[in-house]
């Protein structure tokens, strides 16, 4: 028996050596943003933002933002605003309605105007040219310029966009789309006859919300489960198609 008690204590000390060289072993605190975007994603092999802006045709295709005209001013709209309280759906303005001025599921560049709303009674318009596949970048944590990879983008068109439903009691006007000032019932879920047509105008959003500052990289990063925390904020919506815009003719 005495035997086996020394034995029983060697096991525990060996067992409480490697538990706190286990936990000497461990960050004292969490790593960045964008290492744990990437290792959340690793088993996958992908990564949601790279570590410098990519070279290619999508650097061609355009900006994400070029102003034309009009009083309002959507870029850097949102940025200044406490995000975290926009998600929980306790900002009401402003508020921005697009309007698809001139459009194509071929055209890589669609005109917009902007009904950006301050309040339920005043509004200003602007127009831009927002371009689908502009490259969306950010400063990482090391002061590096990072971009949005493809994962990401088809995250943000697909499963925020399409899944974003106004909340129960918020004003909305069900499935009409206007300029404002309430938004549709589903904010970018469109539905047209036109192949290509629904998913290239997310696109075109999607550059519209990053410049804004509605859209962060933040809302894109899935959670200890591996799975995106649902976007809320439904301030900005697709309000329509200008029918004489159509390019695909």
């Amino acid at each position: 028996m005495k035997h086996a008690g020394h034995g029983a204590l060697a096991l525990l000390a060996l067992a409480l050596a490697s538990f706190s060289a286990l936990a000497q072993d461990q960050p004292e605190k969490k790593p960045s943003f964008f290492r744990q975007l990437g290792d959340s994603l690793k088993d996958a092999g992908e990564r949601m933002v790279g570590a410098k802006p990519r070279s290619g045709t999508r650097a061609q295709t355009g900006a994400p933002y070029t102003h034309i005209g009009g009083a309002g001013r959507i870029n850097g709209l949102y940025k200044n605003e406490d995000h975290q309280q926009a998600q929980l759906g306790r900002l009401d303005w402003p508020r921005v309605a697009l309007t698809y001025k001139e459009w194509g599921a071929s055209l890589p560049c669609w005109t917009v105007e902007a009904r950006i709303w301050s309040s339920a009674t005043a509004s200003t318009t602007e127009t831009f040219k927002a371009c689908a596949d502009a490259p969306l970048t950010i400063r990482d944590d090391l002061g590096e310029e990072a971009e949005l990879n493809d994962n990401a983008r088809t995250k943000a068109t697909s499963d925020l966009m399409v899944g974003l439903r106004v909340r129960p009691g918020k004003p909305n006007t069900g499935d009409q789309r206007t300029t404002g000032p309430n938004p549709p019932r589903e904010p970018f879920n469109v539905v047209t006859s036109r192949d290509g047509v629904a998913e290239q105008a997310r696109k075109v959003a999607l550059s519209v919300a990053w410049v804004s500052g509605y859209l962060r990289a933040e809302d894109l990063y899935p959670g200890p489960s591996g799975i995106l925390t649902p976007f809320r904020d439904t301030r900005m919506w697709i309000g329509g198609f200008d029918p004489n815009g159509n390019r695909d003719k």
